[in-house]
Protein backbone atom coordinates (compact mmCIF):
# COMPACT_ATOMS: atom_id res chain seq x y z
CA UNK A 1 0.00 0.00 0.00
CA UNK A 2 1.01 3.25 -1.25
CA UNK A 3 2.30 5.60 1.53
CA UNK A 4 0.23 8.73 0.86
CA UNK A 5 -3.01 5.89 1.04
CA UNK A 6 -1.79 5.14 4.56
CA UNK A 7 -1.87 8.90 5.74
CA UNK A 8 -5.11 9.91 4.29
CA UNK A 9 -6.51 6.84 5.81
CA UNK A 10 -4.70 7.73 9.62
CA UNK A 11 -6.06 10.94 9.07
CA UNK A 12 -9.74 9.87 8.19
CA UNK A 13 -9.66 7.96 11.11
CA UNK A 14 -8.20 11.46 13.48
CA UNK A 15 -10.88 13.46 12.03
CA UNK A 16 -13.61 10.95 12.83
CA UNK A 17 -12.66 10.39 15.67
CA UNK A 18 -12.41 14.25 16.64
CA UNK A 19 -15.47 15.32 15.23
CA UNK A 20 -17.06 12.53 17.60
CA UNK A 21 -15.26 13.46 20.92
CA UNK A 22 -17.47 15.96 22.86
CA UNK A 23 -15.51 18.54 25.15
CA UNK A 24 -18.14 20.54 26.70
CA UNK A 25 -17.30 23.57 25.11
CA UNK A 26 -13.18 22.88 25.02
CA UNK A 27 -10.81 23.10 21.95
CA UNK A 28 -7.68 21.58 22.03
CA UNK A 29 -5.63 18.51 20.25
CA UNK A 30 -5.84 14.97 21.06
CA UNK A 31 -2.98 12.83 21.48
CA UNK A 32 -2.36 11.88 17.82
CA UNK A 33 -0.48 15.55 17.30
CA UNK A 34 1.51 14.95 20.36
CA UNK A 35 2.45 11.30 18.89
CA UNK A 36 2.71 13.29 15.69
CA UNK A 37 5.48 15.53 17.43
CA UNK A 38 7.49 12.93 19.13
CA UNK A 39 8.11 10.76 15.81
CA UNK A 40 8.75 13.94 14.17
CA UNK A 41 11.14 14.69 16.99
CA UNK A 42 12.48 10.73 16.43
CA UNK A 43 13.23 11.36 12.75
CA UNK A 44 15.61 14.71 13.53
CA UNK A 45 17.30 13.33 15.82
CA UNK A 46 18.05 9.82 13.98
CA UNK A 47 19.12 12.68 10.89
CA UNK A 48 21.09 14.40 13.83
CA UNK A 49 23.04 11.11 14.53
CA UNK A 50 23.64 10.15 11.02
CA UNK A 51 25.37 12.79 10.38
CA UNK A 52 27.69 12.88 12.91
CA UNK A 53 28.44 8.99 13.84
CA UNK A 54 27.78 7.23 10.40
CA UNK A 55 30.67 7.70 8.43
CA UNK A 56 29.21 6.85 4.95
CA UNK A 57 27.11 10.10 4.90
CA UNK A 58 30.01 12.05 4.90
CA UNK A 59 31.69 10.40 1.58
CA UNK A 60 28.78 12.23 -0.16
CA UNK A 61 27.98 15.99 -0.42
CA UNK A 62 24.55 14.70 -1.54
CA UNK A 63 24.22 12.06 1.41
CA UNK A 64 25.44 15.11 4.01
CA UNK A 65 22.46 17.95 2.07
CA UNK A 66 19.95 15.41 2.48
CA UNK A 67 20.59 14.66 6.24
CA UNK A 68 21.09 18.53 7.09
CA UNK A 69 17.56 18.79 5.14
CA UNK A 70 15.95 16.19 7.18
CA UNK A 71 17.22 17.46 10.63
CA UNK A 72 15.87 20.94 9.83
CA UNK A 73 13.06 19.68 7.88
CA UNK A 74 11.43 17.27 11.23
CA UNK A 75 12.48 19.88 13.16
CA UNK A 76 10.82 22.65 12.21
CA UNK A 77 8.08 20.55 12.18
CA UNK A 78 8.96 19.15 15.56
CA UNK A 79 8.61 22.29 16.85
CA UNK A 80 5.23 23.36 14.76
CA UNK A 81 3.55 20.16 16.33
CA UNK A 82 4.24 20.52 20.08
CA UNK A 83 3.40 24.43 19.68
CA UNK A 84 -0.10 23.58 18.39
CA UNK A 85 -0.51 20.42 21.16
CA UNK A 86 0.39 23.14 24.10
CA UNK A 87 -0.77 26.54 22.67
CA UNK A 88 -3.50 26.17 20.58
CA UNK A 89 -6.48 25.94 22.85
CA UNK A 90 -9.96 27.69 22.81
CA UNK A 91 -13.64 27.79 24.48
CA UNK A 92 -17.30 27.92 22.81
CA UNK A 93 -20.55 28.21 24.15
CA UNK A 94 -24.05 29.18 22.55
CA UNK A 95 -22.85 32.92 22.69
CA UNK A 96 -19.56 32.45 20.98
CA UNK A 97 -16.27 31.57 20.93
CA UNK A 98 -12.44 32.27 22.13
CA UNK A 99 -9.72 31.00 19.98
CA UNK A 100 -5.59 31.09 20.58
CA UNK A 101 -3.18 30.36 18.53
CA UNK A 102 0.80 31.13 18.49
CA UNK A 103 0.38 31.52 14.67
CA UNK A 104 -2.81 34.27 14.68
CA UNK A 105 -3.22 35.18 18.44
CA UNK A 106 -6.00 35.56 20.43
CA UNK A 107 -9.98 36.04 19.20
CA UNK A 108 -12.85 36.47 20.98
CA UNK A 109 -16.27 36.80 18.84
CA UNK A 110 -19.53 36.75 19.46
CA UNK A 111 -21.80 33.61 17.29
CA UNK A 112 -24.29 36.93 16.75
CA UNK A 113 -21.75 38.68 14.43
CA UNK A 114 -20.75 35.43 11.88
CA UNK A 115 -20.53 36.62 8.81
CA UNK A 116 -19.27 33.76 6.89
CA UNK A 117 -17.78 29.86 7.46
CA UNK A 118 -16.40 27.14 5.03
CA UNK A 119 -14.82 23.80 4.89
CA UNK A 120 -10.90 24.08 3.56
CA UNK A 121 -10.17 20.88 1.75
CA UNK A 122 -6.52 21.68 1.14
CA UNK A 123 -5.42 22.93 4.79
CA UNK A 124 -8.67 20.52 6.34
CA UNK A 125 -10.01 23.09 8.17
CA UNK A 126 -13.02 25.26 9.19
CA UNK A 127 -12.30 29.08 8.32
CA UNK A 128 -15.01 31.35 10.59
CA UNK A 129 -15.30 34.70 9.67
CA UNK A 130 -17.00 37.49 11.51
CA UNK A 131 -18.08 40.79 11.04
CA UNK A 132 -14.82 42.33 12.86
CA UNK A 133 -12.64 40.57 9.70
CA UNK A 134 -11.68 38.58 12.10
CA UNK A 135 -11.36 34.79 11.06
CA UNK A 136 -10.88 31.47 12.84
CA UNK A 137 -9.38 28.34 11.33
CA UNK A 138 -10.42 25.29 13.18
CA UNK A 139 -8.67 22.26 12.23
CA UNK A 140 -10.50 18.98 11.86
CA UNK A 141 -8.06 17.44 14.08
CA UNK A 142 -9.36 19.67 16.96
CA UNK A 143 -11.12 17.77 19.72
CA UNK A 144 -14.40 19.18 20.10
CA UNK A 145 -14.84 21.01 16.49
CA UNK A 146 -18.06 18.88 15.94
CA UNK A 147 -19.59 20.64 18.83
CA UNK A 148 -18.97 23.80 17.06
CA UNK A 149 -20.58 22.47 13.52
CA UNK A 150 -23.33 21.48 15.45
CA UNK A 151 -23.62 25.33 16.10
CA UNK A 152 -22.53 27.16 12.72
CA UNK A 153 -25.33 24.24 11.49
CA UNK A 154 -27.86 25.93 13.97
CA UNK A 155 -26.71 29.15 12.13
CA UNK A 156 -27.40 27.83 9.06
CA UNK A 157 -23.89 26.85 7.52
CA UNK A 158 -23.76 23.33 6.14
CA UNK A 159 -20.30 22.37 6.54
Amino acid sequence: MHSSVVAKLISKLVTKTAIKKATNGELKHGLPILYLAIACLLFSLFAAWAYFFDDDVQKRTSDVIATTFLFWGFGIATLSCFAEYFKVKGSFDNVGIEFYTPWTGAKKEKWENLYHAEFNDTMHWYTIEFKSGKKVRLSGYLLGHGEVLKILKGQGYDL
